[in-house]
């Protein structure tokens, strides 16, 4: 084990023993902001974060790969509340991102978001996603951008999204539905339709809330 992924690890530990959330959800596949990238392979995905009711938080997102234990990617976010009233305007960082290669390789990316959502009533609110990243050891740079509608009915969530990237021509379509079994476990179903390559994946999860 490289010393990278000894680091990655070690930080995973204190972000935990001082975040205030935290979730877990073992996955049929993985996650991606950009629904195209989503791996098919299973996953445990690892959620954690201070207070979004603040105005600044900061996140942990980390995925790993359930057939050998070996992270796949890691993201510290930080994001402030420009707005939060009926319409929501948050800026955030991702500072850094990392995929992690089964052979231990590291790529590391730097991004920009920017997310806002109205609220339309009490159960349906629209918003939009919008996320640049580039590569700090890589060629790698892409803008993205998402239409989303959300709509909350009794235990059930379903968030629809419409979506384009500025890479290879990528466009497509996606939805997420979550049932809240109870306070802590909720499970969740996910469906991409990448139109502009026909390619279609899906997703099921059971997520655990501390």
């Amino acid at each position: 084990m490289n010393k990278t992924l000894l680091v990655i690890i070690a930080t995973l530990f204190c972000t935990f023993a001082h975040a205030q959330s935290a979730s877990f959800e073992a996955s049929t596949g993985g996650f991606s902001f950009i629904p195209a990238f989503t791996s098919e392979d299973p996953h445990l995905i690892i959620n954690a974060g201070t207070n979004e009711n603040k105005k600044l938080s900061f996140h942990l997102l980390t995925t790993i790969r359930l057939s050998n234990l070996i992270p796949r990617s890691v993201v510290f976010i930080s994001r402030y509340k420009i707005i939060d009233k009926k319409l929501k305007v948050n800026i955030g960082v991702h500072l850094p991102a990392l995929q992690i290669s089964e052979d231990y390789l590291v790529d590391t990316f730097f991004a920009q978001e920017l997310i806002t959502s109205y609220e339309l009533s009490k159960r349906v609110s629209i918003g939009t996603f919008y996320l640049h990243g580039n590569g700090k050891n890589n060629d790698f740079e892409a803008n993205f951008l998402a239409f989303n509608t959300t709509v909350n009915k009794g235990n059930f969530s379903f968030v629809s999204q419409l979506y384009g990237l500025d890479l290879d021509n990528t466009y497509g379509v996606s939805e997420t539905i979550t049932y809240k079994i109870n306070k802590n476990i909720a499970a969740r179903g996910f469906v991409n339709k990448t139109i502009s390559d026909g390619k279609f994946n899906w997703t099921l999860g059971l997520r655990y809330n501390l």
